[in-house]
């Protein structure tokens, strides 16, 4: 009861409310609040108990709650203005934690470059015993290696793993492969440390597979970069704990990449099913062609553009954008987004326009479909709740077509022409 009077108030003393309408809003309360049966008040303890939301989202609903309890109070009094512009505040509540969760997976990863790994550069020696914090800090022996070879066979398999440090392989033109491999030892010399280097990689080269593992300690790391020719299927299997991985280039590609900090970097892929996943930081996708592709990150923006039979994003803070193409076969196009706090944004090219059919919901915020002659099966609008079931009326005769799926809690969807 006392925070939403401090409600009432920090609305007045904003101009979103009159005086009169604060003192209509608190007498309202009161009345209700002493409707309320001690079984009731039981039953809400119990279910705020039993709850197992985030802290973050836990935050976003209580004061979401707040409003809509006020809203609701407003629209039982019979005052509809005043429950609109209620309603008004939560939406602009619900962008402002949009827009509050795109910038932290930006600044999370911003930081880590620009401020962590300087600061990180000015600590005692003792902190290189820390995992992670090792690689930064303390006397290392950058030892490089590199080597080159041939794949005999069609399809190759890759799978690189390290602990600590990024993968970056990309195709090329040439008939053999070139690897170049980073690593940051520690060693009482430079022979020890060298002879260390030589303990760190497993590696297995065949006609059809290279396989890299690191055995690096946690004060050490191993920095993978490969460069393949790129008409070959590859079966990817890339995985680190701390660095990004970029793949571009490849023209046949199945399998995952794997990271728990650092982005995921995808450019000029085709292939058949890729999943690339991350906890923190973003998921970029350019120029992709793959008939399956799922993608998640934790905290992290998801952008994607270009053509899948099927994509499945998901990410619990940041945006999603997409930006469909057309497929070499004008397949049917699925796209099943999902994202907890941060706007959706799909932009359709000129021929998917007339072809698309869309359910989209959100909790707070608007939906916005900009696209022209839609056949509604759902449109619904309720405070707290948005969904929106439609088609284009060329969507059941057209070749080349987009069924779009997209949900978000807090933040904004749009639809439109790209």
């Amino acid at each position: 009861m006392n925070e939403e009077r401090f409600l009432i108030l920090k609305m007045v003393e904003e101009g979103k409310i009159t005086a009169q309408e604060a003192v209509a809003l608190i007498d309202a309360l009161e009345t209700e609040s002493s409707t309320e049966s001690p079984a009731e008040l039981a039953d809400e303890a119990g279910k705020e108990f039993q709850s197992t939301t985030s802290p973050t989202e836990k935050v976003g609903e209580s004061q979401w709650s707040k409003v809509k309890k006020l809203r609701d109070v407003a629209e039982n009094a019979g005052d509809s203005e005043l429950a609109r512009r209620l309603e008004d505040e939560a939406n602009r509540f619900a962008k402002n934690v949009e827009e509050a969760a795109d910038k932290l997976s930006r600044v999370i990863e911003e930081r880590i470059e620009k401020e962590v790994k300087p600061a990180l550069a000015n600590l005692p020696e003792f902190l290189a015993s820390i995992p992670v914090i090792g690689e930064w800090v303390g006397n290392f022996t950058t030892i490089t290696e590199e080597r080159q070879g041939y794949f005999q066979e069609e399809t190759v398999q890759l799978e690189l793993v390290t602990d600590n440090g990024s993968i970056e392989v990309e195709g090329w033109s040439e008939d053999y492969y070139r690897l170049a491999l980073k690593l940051k030892v520690r060693g009482s010399d430079e022979q020890a440390a060298r002879e260390r280097a030589g303990e760190i990689v497993e590696m297995e080269e065949g006609s059809g597979r290279l396989r890299i593992v690191s055995k690096a300690g946690p004060n050490e790391a191993l920095h993978i970069r490969l460069s393949v020719p790129q008409d070959k299927l590859y079966q990817l299997a890339f995985s680190t704990s701390n660095g990004e991985v970029k793949t571009r280039s490849l023209k046949n590609v199945v399998g995952s990449i794997v990271t728990s900090n650092g982005r995921v970097n995808l450019e000029n892929i085709s292939g058949e099913r890729l999943t690339a996943r991350t906890s923190n930081g973003p998921v970029e996708c350019d120029d992709l062609s793959v008939r399956e592709l799922m993608l998640s990150t934790s905290n992290g923006r998801i952008r994607v553009d270009g053509f899948a039979q099927r994509l499945e994003a998901r990410t619990s803070n940041g945006s999603i954008e997409v930006n469909p193409r057309l497929g070499d076969l004008l397949q049917e196009q699925t796209l099943d987004l999902n994202t907890s706090n941060g706007g959706i944004r799909v932009k359709l090219p000129l021929a998917l326009q007339n072809a698309c059919w869309l359910d989209v919901s959100n909790s707070f915020s608007a939906i916005k479909v900009g696209l022209e002659d839609l056949l509604y099966h759902i449109k619904e609008h309720s405070f707290g709740f948005n969904r929106i079931q439609a088609e284009t009326k060329g969507y059941g005769t057209a070749h080349a077509k987009i069924r779009i799926y997209a949900r978000t809690s807090n933040g904004g969807i749009s639809i439109e022409k790209a």
